[in-house]
């Protein structure tokens, strides 16, 4: 009988923060190594626990992302993916924006 060894594999993905949240981090690109076959919430989790005052800002109560936070993987909105459940791959770019108001009324 042969003993299974079973390597952990590694990835990186970049996350890039606009506006509030490249405010709150003092950062507009974060590069993240994660275990291959994390979602997209686990690297929200990672990059909370690195910068606790995105917490609050990014996942709400229930430990949810908060419904009005626009995540993009590779420029592609991951609700045409599978949510916050996407897998990143090496080299993702994940771009996440906070709420944006403004602009003329007429």
């Amino acid at each position: 009988m042969t003993d299974v060894i079973y390597e952990r594999r590694f990835i990186k993905a970049t996350v890039r923060l606009f506006a509030t949240f490249k405010q709150l981090t003092n950062k507009r690109e974060i590069e993240i190594e994660m275990e291959e076959g994390a979602t997209i919430f686990q690297l929200l989790e990672v990059l909370c626990k690195q910068y606790e005052s995105l917490r609050d800002k990014i996942i709400d109560e229930n430990n949810k992302l908060r419904k009005w936070i626009q995540i993009l993987r590779n420029g592609r909105s991951i609700k045409f993916l599978n949510g916050v459940e996407t897998e990143l791959t090496d080299g993702d770019v994940i771009a996440v924006f906070p709420p944006v108001a403004g602009g003329k009324h007429y």
